[in-house]
């Protein structure tokens, strides 16, 4: 096809990434912020850590660099769309104009490519052929490389306001981390290794499933990980960190090589074993630019030089994001509880308040926050600073109905008809915590009459929530009296009403009422007796 001159359409051309002087070697420390022996940098690698530090610390999101996917020191032109979100454009015509830009950025890269190749057919501005000409004779690339190169023109975002944004929010888990490593004698560096997996975003999600700032898939994370109907580990920054850690730890006993351990983390160390076997060689330069693999993509041959370029800009922060102040570190202390129990129960009797449990335990499923389950007994449960006494005294003052040796379940008989997604959308779950809780190993083989257990039962199938009784425990009553509730006038609950109702009825809030009457959930029944607070 016929191309655009680069300045018809509107991109910003810059210089070629240039790799630094020789002396960046795998024999001389490429930074002092690596340990030479642990994560050698090869000659034919620094190119590539060279490229993704300007991704890092130089390219804004706005930014797309438009580049050579194997040869990273080869960059065409960055097509930036700063000035429409400074226009004040949705984010949707920004990002729709972004994919435009890059797009044709792409195809016209292409086609000055083949053009260089000796494809007379595709007409381009003679300057536009010098330059990239001249881009490929600084990068020391061989002219017979042009074709070959059409296919390789790809775009990359920038991420240094992302970056920057990351380590602000590093500060609140990075003391957290270093101690995990050290504990688990890993390096030191590995601590960057959530800047490249996810730039400690705990909400991220991949395509292949993986999630949390370390991005375990759910198959991985069930080898390092608690991951069950009531617990995944993998949204908890530190617990995760204590797989990726075990997990680096398995993959270097196995593959010698800490660079080889980083890739196989993205790649699988299945892969680099072989690739090892292939090849002959642990030299990951060798490995990155020779190995084949249908698996081993851009991804995976990067990993690695992504990561050394997260630690050498985490180590150049000050100066490379002046202003960027880490967020202070969380604090907390440790309560495990050694029987099943309601994080209300003990919210209630700390008056403490459930939204801030719930935020210092994110790898608890949100149902813990309901009352529908328990907080596991070997579960460590982070309480506010210098609070855990309180939090083992309110324990001990629980009636023994009140701390279970297993999770609040409920057992359903599996009728004519019956499949697992029904079951699991009757009672409120979903077919794989169905699976796991039952130990199924396919979704599609119940059998009539089996009796299945449901994690977390809604009572949708007459199941009622353990009432706890106002003042049948005296030291419960104690308890309550000193945190100041006031006798309260009762409701009984009529058909139709649920806690929210009522709750809008006298004033007061849902939290408030389960709290006051130690409701495990919010469910209630016709008859039930509630205490409404006078306050």
């Amino acid at each position: 096809m016929t191309t655009r001159s680069w300045s018809a359409i509107g991109v910003l051309t810059v210089l070629v990434v240039m790799a630094p002087s020789s002396s960046a070697s795998a024999q001389t420390p490429y930074h002092t912020a690596l340990n030479p022996r642990h994560f050698p940098v090869p000659d034919t690698l620094v190119p590539n850590v060279e490229f993704w530090r300007a991704i890092f610390s130089r390219y804004d999101s706005t930014q797309t660099v438009i580049h050579d996917n194997w040869h990273l020191d080869i960059v065409y032109a960055v097509v930036d769309v700063a000035e429409l979100e400074r226009a004040g454009l949705s984010p949707v015509t920004v990002e729709r104009t972004r994919d435009r830009r890059v797009r044709e950025a792409i195809e016209t890269y292409q086609g000055i490519l083949r053009r260089l190749a000796g494809d007379t057919s595709v007409a381009v501005e003679t300057a536009d052929l010098e330059r990239v000409r001249t881009l490929f004779a600084r990068s020391a690339r061989g002219a017979d490389d042009y074709r070959a190169a059409a296919e390789r023109v790809r775009g990359q975002g920038g991420l240094r306001d992302t970056f920057g944004e990351a380590l602000a929010i590093s500060g609140m888990f990075m003391p957290g981390i270093e101690r995990i490593l050290a504990a688990r004698g890993v390096p030191i560096e590995i601590r960057a290794m959530p800047f490249v997996e996810s730039m400690f975003n705990y909400r991220a999600r991949s395509k292949a499933g993986a999630s949390g700032v370390w991005q375990f898939t759910p198959a991985t994370a069930r080898i390092y990980l608690q991951m069950d109907s009531v617990v995944d580990a993998r949204s908890d920054v530190w617990l995760a960190a204590e797989g990726a850690a075990a997990m680096l730890a398995d993959n270097y006993a196995r593959v010698q090589s800490w660079p080889l351990a980083l890739t196989g983390y993205n790649h699988g160390i299945a892969g680099m074993a072989r690739a090892v076997r292939q090849l002959g060689t642990r030299d990951i330069g060798v490995i990155a630019e020779r190995y084949r693999s249908p698996s081993f993509g851009f991804a995976s041959r990067n990993f690695y030089a992504e990561f050394v370029a997260a630690v050498t800009v985490y180590a150049e922060r000050a100066e490379l994001f002046p202003g960027v102040e880490p967020l202070p570190p969380l604090r907390f202390d440790e309560f495990t509880p050694g029987r099943f129990v309601s994080l209300l129960d003990l919210a209630s009797l700390t008056d403490t308040d459930v939204d801030e449990l719930v935020e210092m335990n994110p790898a608890l499923h949100e149902d813990v926050a309901r009352g529908v389950l328990l907080v596991p007994a070997s579960y460590p449960l982070r309480v506010p600073t210098n609070r855990r006494p309180e939090f083992e005294r309110a324990f001990a003052q629980l009636p023994d109905e009140r701390k279970r040796s297993r999770q609040l379940t409920l057992t359903y008989r599996v009728q004519r008809g019956d499949t697992l997604s029904a079951v699991a959308r009757r009672f409120g779950t979903t077919t794989a915590a169905l699976q796991r809780t039952n130990g199924l190993r396919s979704a599609n083989r119940i059998a009539m009459g089996q009796q299945l257990e449901i994690p977390g039962g809604t009572g949708r199938a007459g199941w009622e929530p353990l009432v706890w009784t106002p003042g049948a425990d005296p030291s419960v009553a104690r308890a309550r009296a000193d945190a100041g509730t006031a006798a309260p006038q009762t409701h009984r609950v009529g058909r139709g009403q649920t806690l929210t109702q009522i709750a809008r009825r006298y004033g007061t809030t849902v939290s408030r009422l389960m709290q006051v009457n130690e409701l495990v959930t919010s469910l209630i029944y016709v008859g039930q007796l509630l205490e409404i607070p006078a306050d």
